[in-house]
């Protein structure tokens, strides 16, 4: 899997509206591994960081909020794999915001491969499945978040892990999200065939979005 290391600086000036800073090439991979935002301006700004999932729709989604103060920065460390034509954007609140991302761009593999899914799940009081590992492969989940997008806060809602070899259903993490807050993890988590991931919502819309690398088991040789 060839891999070629890159950087975007630039800047965004355009307050309001998702401004699209990368695009995934067609038969590519993109894994941004930080993105840096120096808030240039002379006032405090709020941001939105998003993603259009090209295999679900096309509108970007915001998969979460944050702020920062007049003269100061932020740094997220959190990796978000975008798929062929998936992109990734910012959308703030005032202009003059300084932006560096640090990303890879891989051939899209077929033995293993990164992939991310960004989901507007709106069904509130239902259970809605974001990730099933695909028979023959294993599933090594990297970052898992619900971004609460309904307006107000919410106060049951719960991430699940499914493991199909004995029908068991059990809570990775539940509780309140207050309005434009997350909930999530950042640690692995393995699928193994059939295994799934699925989040039970109170109230919507949600963004969920989940960075994973699926792997194709090998055949194992008899003792």
């Amino acid at each position: 899997m060839a891999a070629q290391f890159k950087n975007l600086v630039t800047e965004i000036d355009t307050t309001g509206s998702n401004q699209t800073l990368l695009t995934c090439p067609t038969g590519k991979t993109i894994i941004i591994r930080t993105f840096h935002v120096a808030n240039e301006d002379g006032s405090n700004s709020a941001y939105f960081a998003t993603v259009a999932d090209s295999s679900i729709n096309a509108a970007a989604r915001p998969i979460f909020e944050f702020a920062i103060t007049a003269d100061a920065t932020a740094t997220n460390r959190n990796p978000i794999v975008l798929e062929s034509g998936d992109s990734f954007g910012i959308q703030t609140s005032q202009a003059n915001q300084h932006v560096i991302l640090a990303y890879v761009i891989l051939d899209t593999g077929t033995i293993q491969r990164y992939r991310g899914v960004c989901i507007q799940a709106e069904t509130a009081d239902a259970t809605h499945n974001i990730v099933t590992c695909p028979t023959g492969s294993t599933i090594i989940l990297n970052y898992f978040t619900i971004y609460n997008h309904s307006g107000g806060d919410s106060t049951d809602n719960r991430i699940e892990i499914v493991d199909s070899s004995t029908s068991t259903t059990k809570t990775i993490t539940d509780g309140s999200i207050l309005d434009n807050k997350n909930a999530g993890f950042t640690q692995a988590f393995v699928l193994e065939s059939g295994d799934s991931i699925r989040v039970y919502i109170d109230d919507q819309p949600m963004v969920i979005y989940c960075s994973y690398l699926e792997i194709r088991n090998p055949v194992i040789r008899g003792q």
